[in-house]
């Protein structure tokens, strides 16, 4: 049976997939503007592996170690996502750290 915690995770994590589609789909203009390499192939793998932890952790509901596996999948996910981050706005630290 989930519980409301299970479900909060789920909920969570499918809303990480849509902030990182939006934040692809900026990226993917930012680059053809900027003339930069496809790294936004990069958030659809995020995308990926985020919606993989939440069907993970909607077949484990109730099941023991199968959360942890969905935990991994996610932290995957995040970590990718902060690269292709911080290729596409990482100039936007360096010019706030410039003045």
């Amino acid at each position: 049976m989930i519980d409301y915690f299970e479900i909060l995770d789920i909920v969570s994590f499918l809303l990480f997939a849509l902030i990182l589609y939006f934040l692809s789909v900026i990226s993917k203009r930012l680059g053809n503007v900027m003339g930069l390499r496809k790294y936004y192939y990069i958030y659809y793998l995020r995308i990926f592996f985020l919606l993989f932890a939440s069907i993970i952790k909607i077949l484990s509901a109730g099941m023991q170690y199968t959360d942890f596996y969905g935990y991994v999948f996610f932290s995957i996910g995040l970590t990718l996502g902060l690269i292709a981050s911080i290729r596409y706005w990482g100039w936007l630290i360096i010019e706030l750290f410039r003045g």
